[in-house]
């Protein structure tokens, strides 16, 4: 696949070059099929989050639009009209996290969903981008509790239902404020949590990325509440301040609190990582030279070599990496044997072997799509391999927002 753009400004760069990243990313892990093991560490560490997401204020404001939706004063026919009433509110929302400039949308605040579509969708919904709030964020609702499950419209329209054919229902609602202190309603309605907190999702002029007091307090308990023990919530209740551009190698400095069997799975997924990320390079090496492309191949060459030397103290652990194997045996075998085999290559400096077992995995995982010596895609350039981070860029933002009320972005 080949991506241009146009070059307008610093920022978008910026976007871009993140985007680019995370496609890199996923094209490694599609083609020599580490995605398994992966997920099991992102998910055991970090739960409820994924590469999609950026800010933390959407697990408290999407909340909110769904009580908001269930128990507002309009009857919904069915799951077809929720969901255009969300994807509209969701709009609205995306309207009022932007900022303005004389009635430009300006694009200094990154990670806002739908920026880029938003003049288009203010006419149209349809227009919206296609993996709106509700899908990117639908399962760290449910992993933290806040929701019961994915299927939210459906959930919406039974409660929006009985609604309105309950009158006592209906009184008690219109009488109180149906979203504050939502967590200590009994019955259907405590089935989504809200902060408390009172939004105007269509008549609302400016909504703050960075979260309130009171927003950070009710996302912190959720997350503690369900995710007790692992690193993602350790990072939010930690001692410890979470330096914005802390790399995902360089974070074992601020887990000294952190329960050991935590520690060692995080040390593994170092590991791992960074076995990968050599092996990436020889796969990229392997694919430029199986089309005499010798200058690109070099470039990987030189690259392997030079991050060998960067890894050298973490590779020599051969006692850390049998662990490693042995851990992740029970997740997936075939890879785990990949890895093992490629350990045992790279260590005894025997590349044409890591080259054999690169191209005999690729050809494992995608058959007839395997890249490496196919014509189809001999004039398509490859990205750089990055080390795999299990989505720690988006986790040290959330944990930072959570941690730090009231930030403003600059």
């Amino acid at each position: 696949m080949q991506i241009g753009f146009v070059n307008f400004n610093t920022e978008e760069r910026k976007r871009v070059a993140k985007m680019m990243q995370l496609l890199q990313e996923s094209e490694a892990i599609e083609e020599l099929g580490i995605g398994r093991v992966r997920d099991h560490f992102s998910n055991t560490l970090f739960p409820g989050t994924s590469t999609l997401q950026h800010h933390a204020k959407y697990f408290v404001v999407l909340p909110a639009l769904y009580y908001y939706t269930a128990f507002k004063n309009r009857k919904f026919q069915n799951i077809a009209e929720v969901s255009r009433f969300i994807k509209e509110a969701e709009i609205q929302i995306t309207r009022q996290m932007a900022e303005w400039d004389n009635g430009k949308i300006k694009t200094k605040q990154t990670g806002i969903t739908g920026i880029n579509t938003l003049n288009d969708a203010l006419h149209d919904y349809t227009k919206y981008v296609k993996y709106d709030p509700a899908y990117i964020y639908g399962s760290g609702l449910t992993r933290y509790g806040i929701i019961p499950d994915t299927g939210v419209e459906r959930l919406i329209l039974e409660l929006n239902k009985k609604y309105f054919e309950d009158p006592h229902n209906n009184r008690t609602l219109k009488r109180e404020d149906s979203t504050d202190d939502a967590g200590d309603l009994t019955g259907e309605k405590q089935l989504i949590k809200t902060c408390g907190e009172n939004y105007d999702f269509f008549n609302g002029k400016t909504m703050e990325l960075s979260l309130t007091e009171k927003e950070a307090s009710f996302l912190k308990d959720r997350i503690h509440a369900t995710c007790d023990g692992t690193l993602l919530d350790y990072l939010i209740n930690s001692r410890f301040d979470i330096p914005e551009n802390i790399g995902y190698f360089d974070m074992e400095r601020i887990l000294s609190d952190l329960s050991f069997a935590v520690v060692d799975i995080y040390k593994k997924s170092v590991l791992f990582s960074k076995l990968m990320h050599l092996v990436d390079w020889r796969f990229n090496y392997c694919y430029y030279n199986s089309f005499g492309k010798y200058d690109d191949a070099e470039f990987c060459e030189n690259k392997y070599i030079e991050l060998l030397r960067e890894y050298e103290m973490d590779i020599k652990n051969q006692k850390a990496y049998n662990a490693l194997f042995d851990y992740i045996r029970n997740i997936d075998t075939m890879l785990s044997d990949f890895c093992e085999n490629c350990y045992k290559a790279i260590i005894n400096v025997e590349l044409t072997r890591i080259d054999q077992l690169v191209k005999a995995r690729e050809y494992t995982v995608k058959r007839d799509r395997s890249k490496i010596g196919n014509p189809v895609y001999k004039d398509q350039r490859r990205g750089n391999p990055f080390p795999n981070t299990f989505r720690w860029e988006t986790v040290r933002t959330i944990a930072n927002e959570i941690r730090n009320p009231h930030k403003k972005y600059d």
